[in-house]
């Protein structure tokens, strides 16, 4: 099957992005730091509200143009032509992954430990800096409410999984983001079907 330079640029940069874990990098980020009930309540609470977000944004975002628009999305196009699983099961988890460590673990890494920033502080600098990365979604689509949408969701995501990656690690980040962007899609996807 032939991949496009998206999807092997996605493959080396998750490559280059794990390498420096070998040398002890943030590894404070790889383990579970804070399992108590206050931390499974946020996990439980924050991620049925994410889901709950994504439903209202479907009802209201996703309609007429919105909604064809999505159609032409890499993974509900494999969705609704059932083909291409490698991108569904193969890139797409890569790309969680890639957005996972660029923004939670690097960057947040950045902020807490080279700068210096407060924990608050730096949770909020990588939301708005993941939110801003979805602006390129308006290159693709073109479409305002689909870009409020990402933009909206991404940044409430990346607070959500800011606390996440400093009580759970960064491997809860990216299960938590994979599965809640695959219900987004998913949902998506019935609604075109």
């Amino acid at each position: 099957m032939y991949l496009s330079k998206k999807y092997l640029t996605i493959t080396l940069v998750v490559i280059i992005l794990i390498f420096p874990l070998f040398f002890g990098i943030y590894t404070e980020f790889l383990i579970i730091n804070d399992l108590n009930l206050f931390t499974l309540a946020y996990l439980l609470i924050g991620f049925l509200f994410l889901l709950v977000l994504g439903k209202v944004m479907e009802h209201f975002m996703y309609k007429g143009a919105s909604k064809e628009t999505m159609k032409h999305h890499d993974i509900i196009n494999v969705l609704l032509n059932k083909n291409g699983k490698i991108i569904l099961f193969v890139f797409f988890p890569l790309t969680m992954i890639m957005e996972e460590f660029i923004f939670r673990y690097y960057l947040m890494g950045i902020l807490l430990h080279q700068l210096k920033l407060g924990l608050i502080l730096a949770i909020l600098i990588s939301s708005i800096v993941f939110s801003l990365y979805h602006l390129h979604i308006w290159f693709k689509f073109k479409n305002l409410k689909i870009l409020i949408s990402y933009l909206i969701s991404s940044f409430l995501l990346a607070i959500y999984n800011g606390f996440l990656l400093i009580t759970l690690g960064i491997f809860v980040c990216i299960i938590v983001h994979t599965c809640l962007v695959f219900i987004l899609y998913y949902n998506l996807y019935k609604k075109l079907s």
